[in-house]
């Protein structure tokens, strides 16, 4: 399988796939929550959802290539491949060498722990280095770029994240939440923003997106596109974009699984 090469454009020109676009509801069409950032030399992954490391392989990307993951949060559908992501780090062949770094909300030390201890400490890595760090209303540096994450709206501990890479586009990813004002200023100004649309406005559930909310953010934000992800089968024969249209006329992109963009 081949690996990503680190002599690409894509230090100058981010590019974005959608791993998953839907949610912990099971899907033909749709796999559970996943991004896949591909920037300044490294391959980068915001939540892995269920069956991540498998469809990575659609893209040349595997267990070897990851530079580093962002969890929103540690519900099942955002996180759960993180069992098999750091199993096949400590098991498979070639041997993962190089770091491998983890950010997430507070509580990701303690999951981690868990699930190593649940397993009987397969997950802990043999041969290459593994960093953990919790975030919360913070910005971290890294080389010529950064990231910058706050609190989110939503049942548990989440945060999103905003990477501002050195060619100066930005991302910014939602994860998880509710209408609230950390994400209209992590995404204010954004290239792109990627936000979860989980329900159509009639069918709203509390701590969850739907398209007015979506449309009042990206309007406030000032965002120059607006992706929508994590949709709920709720969604199934009804026009998304009909109804986002009804309260957002700027640039929408839908997401769907294995689609790419660049920032």
């Amino acid at each position: 399988m081949p690996t990503q090469d680190k002599a690409s454009p894509e230090r100058d020109q981010p590019r974005v796939t959608v791993i998953g676009s839907g949610t912990g509801v099971p899907s033909l069409t749709r796999g559970y929550p996943g991004i896949l950032v591909r920037a300044e030399g490294e391959i980068m992954l915001l939540d892995t959802g269920p069956c991540t490391l498998a469809r990575l392989l659609h893209k040349g990307i595997t267990y070897a290539d990851i530079d580093k993951v962002f969890y929103t949060h540690l519900h099942p559908d955002h996180s759960a491949d993180m069992t098999s992501i750091l199993f096949a780090m400590r098991n498979a062949e070639p041997r993962r060498v190089k770091p491998l770094q983890v950010f997430g909300p507070p509580g990701l030390k303690e999951f981690y722990q868990g699930l190593n201890s649940l397993y009987g400490n397969v997950l802990s890595p043999k041969s290459y280095e593994l960093s953990l760090a919790e975030l919360w209303n913070d910005e971290t540096a890294f080389d010529g770029w950064k990231v910058r994450t706050r609190q989110m709206a939503h049942m548990i501990p989440t945060i999103g994240y905003r990477l501002e890479f050195s060619s100066g586009k930005v991302l910014v990813y939602s994860g998880d939440t509710d209408y609230c004002e950390n994400i209209v200023e992590l995404a204010n100004g954004a290239d792109v923003l990627i936000l979860e649309c989980s329900f159509p406005d009639d069918l709203r559930v509390e701590g969850h997106l739907v398209p007015s909310l979506c449309a009042r953010i990206a309007k406030e934000s000032g965002c120059k596109v607006l992706a929508l992800s994590h949709f709920y089968p709720q969604w199934e024969g009804r026009d998304i974009l009909r109804e986002c249209r009804g309260f957002y006329n700027g640039n929408i992109i839908l997401a769907e699984d294995l689609m790419e963009f660049l920032l």
